[in-house]
């Protein structure tokens, strides 16, 4: 994927909210260098120099207090041995967290307002979400979609995790059956930020509070790809705590709260 220049990098994203706190008790470890990071991406399996520092930071805080450990070293040796371990601070870093029916108010916006003039057009969509995380987000989708016996559309669901992608693929996104099975949704495991969006064009890609944990340069190239995924006339969701400062450096419009639309060819 092209990579964002430095003006566009400061420009493209707002955040409207900060990082979560460490978790209270926990002792804050010393400041990382570029050796710690490194140590710890290799450990993890999971390139942290995307992330915002000052996020990479609270969540290794938050690790050193849960397993009861002194020093970035032990963190290191443990997340090496330990896959369940490996994997919890994995997702916390990654903020995994999903669950069906979060944020009403934009899947009312995607339903009542964003989602008909796509389907008015007749055809079978190609919907993406970036950063699936477990498959929760495209099973509300898939079940909007039934409501309106829409034809069946092209469900893609990615992230930057292979374990939240096993949990989406098997069709239970928060442990219980979810109608994306029955819809052919896919999953993948990609990672946005370095490997760019799939292929092809999409008429709604969702990437909600994917991008305020990540660091400016990261940020721009994730939008960059997602709205360049879009097809004329698409729609980009973004989470509601984000927006985007310059949508137009990016050939977007805003079509409602958060929310932005690819001009038509």
């Amino acid at each position: 994927m092209a990579r964002a220049s430095t003006g566009e990098t400061a420009r493209s994203v707002t955040i409207l909210h900060s990082a979560p706190r460490p978790l209270a008790g926990a002792a804050p470890p010393p400041p990382a260098d570029g050796t710690r990071i490194g140590a710890l991406s290799r450990a993890l399996g999971l390139d942290l120099t995307d992330f915002r520092p000052e996020h990479v930071q609270a969540r290794v805080a938050g690790a050193l207090a849960r397993e009861g450990l002194g020093d970035w070293d032990a963190l290191f040796r443990l997340a090496h041995r330990d896959p369940a371990t490996r994997t919890r601070l994995r997702r916390s870093i990654a903020i995994s967290f999903t669950a069906r029916g979060r944020d009403p108010e934009q899947l009312a916006l995607l339903e009542r307002r964003l989602l008909p003039p796509l389907l008015a057009e007749g055809r079978a969509l190609r919907i993406w979400s970036a950063g699936c995380s477990t498959g929760a987000e495209l099973c509300d989708l898939a079940e909007a979609l039934a409501r309106r016996d829409a034809r069946p559309a092209r469900l893609l669901g990615s992230d930057l995790l292979e374990e939240n992608v096993a949990v989406a693929s098997a069709g239970h996104a928060d442990g219980r059956p979810c109608a994306c099975a029955g819809a052919g949704a896919r999953y993948e495991q990609r990672d946005v930020v370095r490997g760019g969006a799939p292929g092809g064009r999409w008429d709604l890609v969702l990437c909600r509070n994917v991008a305020i944990y990540l660091d400016v340069r990261a940020r721009a190239r994730l939008h960059a790809a997602v709205a360049g995924a879009l097809a004329p006339g698409g729609i980009l969701m973004l989470g509601r705590s984000e927006r985007l400062a310059d949508p137009a450096s990016l050939g977007l419009e805003r079509a409602g709260p958060h929310a932005y639309r690819r001009a038509s060819a």
